[in-house]
């Protein structure tokens, strides 16, 4: 066990957690009455759509019913699900507060009367968390047309306002099933809010009532539809010479849409799921044209980008989550594909549709690529989720699609998510940006956070092959040593001629990297007169190694002199007798002087593509902050406990671009 406060080594497929069956009132008047597995009777859930599994009927006996579900006061009307089997899935919609549920089982075939079982649940908005916007770009000629089979447009066209219904249903079944996933991997009922405004709602076709709901933002580019559909920017083209270039088509439309997406000073990020409107099959290139799956962040602006070629497959509203997703009509490549290619029947294109789409919003939230799961390609059975039996197309369909059987978010995916600030839970607060930092020590290192330390992954050979985690809260200090760190991954990663890398998570949605963790401690020390001395890891290991690297060792530091100006151009320390220059001379100098007992304990910097800012940390005091104190993110360089710091190292070009201390268990004075 890899030694900090007490914590959690695992592997990569750790065993998903039982869904424990709870009551959902407190008497069952009948046995076949309906029962809730995944909610419990005046639950707290913080998103408008839940998804619920349940039994209803006499358990282990083959028969087909349906259950109804009544909400509060009428407020939604009442949607009906199958119960396959005596197991039931039910999306629920709720309204803000108390919500008083009926949940009545229909017996069918079986006989008898309808059952009920009522359920509270309080539904709480949390208005203070950022939400994903949901948007959809259209060129600046848009038809405001997508590619749909002709039997889809003329049961519901294949507009801009059938798009938009589908989009915000897309939104709501992602929202539903990440909350779920949360609560089932123990992370409480989490999961991203959607931004809303008051209007039309489109989550019920039974209705057209206005609710809170989700806004569908239009977003229109400055770029025409040849130039969206020019095939050298399909990202599918293998011969496509700016295969990236919709990225950035839809981050300038967000930019210059004004209002809530205008770029100001220090704005907080903002986080889009954009469809592309103008996405065009071309059946003679055999090319999705206007579509790249793409996620990630510009700036503060993060991105997930998707085609609007498999929308005729996605659903509009509640009352056809089922039948999207159990529809097997064998769809026409001369019409339609999806990204595979061949678009194949119509639930599959909804699933890779919808998931591949929920995959790039997971890159948007920072998730990596996964051994399994959405972020690998595990979406392919999405629909198994929402529906409890699937659609007979050969031996692997299964007759009752239980939670074991459905696509999942990784537990690394749901680690991050619950230290991500859009997944937050009152009472818990805005945790400030602060990365962590790694010292490497006699035998080992120390990865130190501020904020805490929620998560570790130990890669190896291309891959994260075990991480780390703390089920008790996050760690300000773990202990990391090679022998543990390899002891924790499959035994064909353990031989010590495969480097093994670090990802180190804080909260705050900070990390850091660390490549090849044996050669950084092994490299880090050094000797001084017989004294083990160490660097620690500089403070932006992403950047570049270029530049010149450079090192001041001190004793009795008199004052320092720092030269700035938008960024730190180099410091000046001044002894007892004579100076050392680490960096440049430039910009504005700024004088700091120390008292006779003074002596500097850290460094506080703010990173980016170089130094942006540095402050002195004594003993005694802080110094001023030099430099642009708003630029990049600002990180902690201070010795873990029982060791001081002697010098300084890093390297510079024009201006400072990493820093690092330099450290040992006694002063150079000593």
């Amino acid at each position: 066990m890899v030694h900090s406060a007490p914590g959690q080594a695992v592997g990569l497929a750790p065993p998903t957690p039982p869904i424990q069956t709870r009551p959902g009132s407190n008497i069952q008047l009948n046995p076949y009455s309906p029962k809730f597995y995944n909610v419990s009777q005046n639950s707290n859930i913080y998103q408008r759509v839940v998804l619920i599994h349940g039994s209803a009927g006499p358990p282990n006996t083959p028969f087909d019913a349906s259950i109804t579900v009544y909400h509060h006061l009428s407020e939604f009307p009442p949607q009906t699900y199958p119960v396959s089997d005596g197991y039931f899935k039910a999306l629920v919609h709720l309204s803000p507060g108390t919500n008083d549920l009926k949940f009545v089982f229909l017996p069918g075939s079986l006989g008898g009367p309808p059952l009920t079982t009522d359920l509270t649940l309080t539904y709480t908005p949390l208005l203070q968390n950022a939400p994903l916007h949901l948007a959809i770009l259209l060129a600046k000629d848009s038809e405001c047309k997508f590619d749909s089979p002709t039997y889809k447009k003329n049961q519901e066209g294949n507009g801009l306002d059938t798009a938009i219904k589908k989009m915000r249903m897309a939104g709501y079944l992602w929202q539903a099933y990440t909350g779920e996933q949360m609560s089932r991997n123990g992370m409480g009922r989490r999961a991203f809010q959607l931004y809303e405004e008051w209007g039309p709602d489109t989550l019920s076709k039974n209705d057209s009532a206005c609710r809170t709901t989700a806004k569908v933002h239009i977003i229109r580019s400055n770029k025409t539809m040849a130039e969206i559909r020019d095939p050298d920017v399909a990202q599918q083209n293998p011969n496509g010479k700016r295969r990236g270039d919709l990225f950035g088509i839809a981050v300038d439309a967000i930019r210059n849409h004004g209002g809530m997406f205008a770029e100001t000073p220090n704005k907080d990020e903002t986080h889009v799921a954009v469809l592309f409107m103008d996405t065009k099959w071309d059946n003679q290139m055999k090319l999705i044209r206007g579509h790249a799956a793409l996620g990630g962040g510009s700036g503060n602006v993060k991105l997930a980008i998707f085609g609007s070629h498999a929308i005729y497959s996605w659903p509009t509203c509640f009352e056809e989550v089922g039948p999207c997703f159990t529809d097997a009509t064998k769809e026409e490549l001369r019409e339609v594909a999806n990204d595979a290619g061949d678009p194949g029947l119509n639930f599959q294109a909804a699933n890779v549709g919808m998931g591949a789409f929920l995959h790039e919003v997971g890159h948007l939230l920072g998730c990596p690529h996964e051994p399994s799961g959405i972020m690998l390609q595990g979406y392919t059975i999405f629909h198994r989720s929402f529906v409890t039996r699937e659609v007979r197309i050969g031996r692997e369909s299964l007759r009752i699609c239980l939670p074991k059987d459905e696509c999942e978010w990784h537990r690394l995916d749901l680690l991050r998510f619950r230290c991500h600030p859009m997944f937050r839970l009152p009472p818990e607060p805005i945790v400030p940006q602060m990365k962590p930092a790694m010292y490497p020590v006699e035998n080992g290192a120390i990865a130190m956070s501020s904020t805490g330390i929620y998560l570790i992954e130990i890669h190896c050979d291309g891959g994260c092959r075990a991480h780390l985690e703390y089920p008790e809260g996050p760690q300000k200090e773990v202990f990391l040593f090679e022998d543990e760190l390899r002891s924790l991954m499959p035994s064909k990663y353990r031989t010590m001629n495969k480097p093994i890398n670090l990802e180190i998570l804080a909260l705050g949605l900070q990390q850091i990297s660390v490549e090849d963790f044996s050669n950084v401690v092994k490299n880090a020390r050094f000797e001084i007169g017989r004294r083990p001395v160490f660097n620690s890891i500089l403070s932006n290991p992403n950047t570049s190694n270029g530049g010149q690297n450079i090192k001041v060792l001190f004793r009795r530091v008199k004052h320092i002199r720092i030269y700035h100006g938008s960024a730190v151009d180099g410091m000046e320390f001044f002894f007892d007798s004579g100076s050392a220059m680490f960096g440049n001379r430039g910009g504005s100098p700024s004088e700091f002087k120390m008292e006779t007992s003074e002596t500097i304990v850290g460094l506080h910097v703010r990173i980016g593509a170089w130094i942006d800012a540095i402050q002195i940390i004594t003993n005694l005091k802080r110094s001023a902050v030099y430099g642009n104190s708003r630029g990049g993110s600002p990180a902690d360089l201070i010795p873990p406990l029982g060791y001081y710091m002697v010098g300084i190292h890093g390297t510079v070009e024009h201006w400072l671009t990493r820093v690092g201390i330099i450290y040992s268990g006694e002063t150079l004075d000593a």
